[in-house]
C-alpha cells in the first residue's frame, strides 16, 4: 500500500556447526519482529529468544535466555518508474548487548551495521548484489575484527511465490578464524492480503560456516 502498513514476523529456526573451532554448537531460536514498510522505507525491531548447545568433546552444556535486540532501518535509494531497471537500497542496523555474555549467548558488547544492496528486475526475475560492513564492539578480554560481506542472490515470481537463492560471505569476527561462506535457498509465499509464509535453508561452504540451519 502506498501509504505503508506494520507488519509481525515470528520466526524460528536451527543452526549448527563448529564453525572452525573444537566444540559444536547448536542453536534453536525464536525470533518476532515487529515492523513498518512503506514504498521507500522500511523500520524493524527484533527481539530474538535462544537456545545453546555447546558440546566439547565427551562435555555438553546448554544455556537460554534473551538474545541480542536489532534494530533496523531502510530506504531505497533508487526506484525506477516501472517495474523493470536497477533498484539501490541501503539499510542501518544496531546489535544491542542485551544477550548474556556469561551465558555464551553474546558478547556483551554494541554493534553497528551499513548496508548496501543493488537489484536488477527482468520481469518476474530478480538479479541482487548487497554488501556491507559491522563494526564490531571489542570486549575487554577480546578484540574482534570488523565484519565486511558480501552476497549474490537470485529470485524468480511464480504467481503469489517467490523463490531465491544466495551465496554468501563475510570476514570472521574472530581473529585467526576462517572466513565463512555458505549458501542458502528458500521461498516467500503470500496467502492472502495479511497472511505471508517465508521458509528457508542454508549450509557452509567451509568449516567457517555452518553445518546446516533452516528457518520459517
Amino acid at each position: 500500500a502506498q501509504e505503508g502498513r506494520s507488519y509481525l514476523d515470528l520466526c524460528g529456526g536451527y543452526k549448527t556447526g563448529d564453525f572452525g573451532t573444537p566444540t559444536k554448537s547448536e542453536l534453536y531460536f525464536v525470533s518476532p519482529t515487529l515492523g513498518y514498510v512503506a514504498p521507500r522505507y522500511d523500520v524493524s525491531v527484533a527481539v530474538p529468544y535462544l537456545l545453546l548447545t555447546n558440546k566439547t568433546g565427551g562435555a555438553s552444556a546448554s544455556e537460554s535466555g534473551m538474545g541480542d535486540i536489532i534494530v533496523r532501518g531502510g530506504r531505497a535509494l533508487h526506484m525506477p518508474e516501472g517495474d523493470a531497471g536497477f533498484f539501490v537500497d541501503g539499510a542501518l542496523a544496531v546489535k544491542l548487548p542485551t544477550a548474556d555474555k556469561n551465558k555464551g549467548l553474546g558478547t556483551g558488547e554494541t554493534d553497528y551495521g551499513a548496508f548496501l544492496s543493488v537489484h536488477r528486475r527482468f520481469d518476474n526475475t530478480k538479479f541482487s548484489l548487497m554488501t556491507g560492513y559491522i563494526k564490531v564492539g571489542d570486549s575487554p578480554f577480546v578484540n574482534y575484527n570488523d565484519i565486511y560481506l558480501y552476497g549474490l542472490g537470485i529470485s524468480q515470481g511464480i504467481s503469489s511465490t517467490e523463490l531465491f537463492a544466495s551465496l554468501e560471505g563475510r570476514r570472521a569476527a574472530v581473529p585467526g578464524a576462517q572466513n565463512p561462506r555458505e549458501i542458502s535457498a528458500g521461498f516467500f509465499h503470500v496467502l492472502d492480503s495479511d497472511y505471508a509464509i517465508r521458509g528457508s535453508a542454508f549450509k557452509g561452504l567451509n568449516s567457517g560456516g555452518p553445518d546446516f540451519g533452516m528457518n520459517i
